[in-house]
């Protein structure tokens, strides 16, 4: 939101009125955004049956009151409001995603995503001018689930400032920074780990979890606190993660669901290895970028194999060669804006 607030205001104040409709406008205080009307309205994120009414309600009224002449919806939900060109972001893949039984105790809000957000993603879906996705299996969900029509490839517009100087301890370091959810597969980063650590013990697995912020957490600290490798390090600050990308030798990223995977991205700014799940997103990710093996999400001997590899200094990456999306594709907010707008 704040990125795409930045462009607009940057690219577009002397042409367009810019009005954003907020929850909390002391969010964007740091931001210098002064061409920019912020409005509040916080009791939508009370509940869902608030939310519900906000977007298909009260955003009718809102916008005959405004008589926008272009309406960015950038929270999922086509809202039901009177304007002639209107475009919705669509960043949450979980109505795309099969649930195990396992992830379903763990973090029941994920089946009500699966079950309901593929229904909600459809309400007012082709009012849209335009309908924005990150990647392009998205796209090809979108169409083929949703029968939805303009779909555009945007892929977040993510600027890179290395935060520490790079250097690499002499054990070797693996990292996986995410928070604890289950669809994150923090289990197969573990069970690799006590099987390394039956053929070698000179490594550590950072983790940016403690271990007790909710079921699935506790069940992970639980069941393999005994391998001494892994380390519990809780929630860093984001200048601590770049310290840690800076120290550690491997990004390890085994999540199942994403719409971009921002650690990848980080991590390739160090020209370090990244360990991936062979999932649709992670070669999206990747690109074109020679330091990657894939595994499978499923096989800790797999992705145990490649560490102890690393290790030994005898890894062989892959080689991917991913070809850019088709157009409309844009790789930046100020492209983005520029196509919605038509703007050339």
């Amino acid at each position: 939101m704040k990125d795409a607030l930045k462009n607009l205001h940057f690219f577009f104040k002397d042409k367009y009125r810019l009005i954003a409709l907020v929850f909390d406008k002391k969010l964007y205080a740091e931001l210098p955004l002064h061409d920019v009307e912020f409005i509040e309205f916080k009791y939508p994120k009370k509940s869902w049956l608030l939310r519900i009414w906000f977007e298909y309600v009260h955003c009718f009224f809102i916008s005959k009151k405004l008589n926008a002449f272009f309406w960015f919806a950038i929270h999922d939900m086509t809202p039901n409001v009177k304007c002639n060109n209107k475009a919705v972001y669509c960043h949450n893949p979980s109505a795309f995603y099969m649930l195990s039984t396992k992830e379903i105790i763990f973090e029941k809000s994920l089946l009500f995503f699966q079950l309901f957000y593929k229904f909600f993603y459809k309400i007012n879906l082709n009012t849209n001018n335009y309908v924005i996705v990150q990647q392009n299996w998205l796209r090809h969900e979108f169409e083929q689930k949703l029968h939805a029509k303009n779909v555009v490839v945007a892929y977040p517009n993510i600027t890179i400032e290395k935060h520490a100087a790079d250097f690499r301890s002499s054990q070797t370091t693996f990292i996986f920074p995410s928070l604890a959810r289950v669809f994150k597969n923090f289990e197969v980063l573990f069970e690799a780990g006590n099987i390394l650590s039956k053929m070698n013990s000179d490594f550590k697995i950072l983790v940016t979890i403690s271990g007790n912020e909710n079921k699935y957490a506790t069940y992970l600290r639980k069941k393999f606190q005994h391998v001494q490798q892994i380390k519990f390090m809780g929630v860093q600050p984001r200048q601590k993660i770049f310290e840690l990308y800076a120290e550690s030798s491997c990004l390890i990223f085994p999540s199942r669901l994403e719409t971009w995977g921002l650690p990848i991205t980080e991590m390739k700014s160090f020209n370090k290895p990244i360990f991936v799940a062979r999932r649709p997103y992670a070669y999206e990710t990747v690109g074109n970028y020679d330091k990657v093996c894939f595994f499978d999400e499923n096989n800790p001997q797999e992705l145990a194999t490649l560490m102890d590899a690393l290790i030994k200094n005898n890894i062989v990456f892959d080689r991917p060669k991913f070809k850019q999306p088709e157009q409309p594709f844009t790789n930046n907010w100020l492209d983005l804006f520029s196509l919605m707008l038509n703007q050339n």
